[in-house]
């Protein structure tokens, strides 16, 4: 185990690694379809279903493995997607000159658009399924991150390490590949860690006012359907039909802020085994040694 990282991060990686095996073994371990009624609708706990029915008698234990598969997906799917285009997006802008101003003014009208406006619009536009919703939070989400990438990389080309490396002969190919991409890579799991924060907040909003895909149930969805039932809260299941999802949303961000945080806290970036002296004799040894 790493000691320089933070308890709560571990504690961050137990409690996805729980959420992940509830989503892959759903089959397994859930004990009914969550799809067809199995009971009386609103049924408090029993030992037949621990966790109670809905408005329409499915069993909601069975409906919350089932959904941890929905919310992982779109959660990390739009991680992925965000993270890679923030990256390329971020490194052609620091790279390529003529690419910088327009790349960075598309980031800076996406960054001053309000999100779930932004979000609501699209999805309303382009229809609620579960591949929209993912391509349209991972297509809004990336300008903030493209902005670090690109700054990391204007700092890594002005080192004067890099200055050395040139005059050595190094070319353009050889600075990107073993300066510029490992200097940009340090930051990619605190990306990906925050979107997937980001990703699950903004499913569960967006399904819970309705823009879900209503072909598969998710957290967001269970809360949804919970609080359109009339006088909810004059019914003795309402605890059951909102807590449970609720706690879940919740320990997927709490696991990826420790996670994100224990990232961040890291007191030496990979770059600095990869370059252990910024100065003249890295560049030096990487020539001597073939790393053209």
């Amino acid at each position: 185990m790493d000691k320089r990282r933070p308890p709560l991060f571990w504690a961050g990686w137990g409690v996805l690694g729980v959420l992940a095996a509830a989503a892959v073994f759903a089959p397994l371990l859930a004990p009914y379809d969550p799809r067809l009624p199995t009971a009386t609708p609103l049924t408090l706990p029993t030992r037949a279903h621990p966790l109670g029915t809905n408005d329409i008698g499915q069993d909601l234990l069975s409906q919350l493995l089932y959904a941890a598969r929905t919310s992982l997906i779109v959660a990390v799917s739009v991680a992925m997607i965000s993270t890679g285009l923030s990256w390329l997006v971020g490194l052609a802008a620091g790279m390529v000159r003529w690419l910088e101003a327009p790349l960075m003014a598309l980031s800076d009208l996406l960054l001053a658009l309000p999100n779930i406006p932004l979000y609501l619009l699209v999805v309303t536009l382009v229809g609620p399924s579960r591949r929209n919703l993912i391509l349209v939070l991972a297509l809004l989400s990336w300008p903030a991150f493209a902005r670090v990438v690109r700054s990391v990389v204007l700092q890594t080309r002005s080192a004067s390490y890099i200055e050395a490396t040139r005059a050595l002969g190094a070319t353009d190919a050889h600075i990107v590949r073993r300066h510029l991409l490992p200097a940009t890579l340090d930051v990619l799991p605190t990306k990906l860690t925050l979107t997937v924060r980001f990703a699950i907040f903004a499913e569960a909003t967006l399904a819970f006012l309705g823009l879900g895909d209503s072909a598969s149930v998710s957290w967001g969805t269970m809360l949804s359907y919970a609080f359109n039932e009339p006088l909810l809260f004059n019914r003795a299941v309402w605890p059951w039909l909102i807590l449970p999802p609720t706690a879940a949303i919740m320990a997927l961000i709490l696991a990826t802020t420790w996670i994100s945080s224990g990232f961040e806290r890291l007191p030496e970036p990979s770059r600095r085994r990869l370059h252990p002296s910024p100065g003249i004799d890295a560049p030096q040894r990487e020539l001597v040694g073939g790393g053209k």
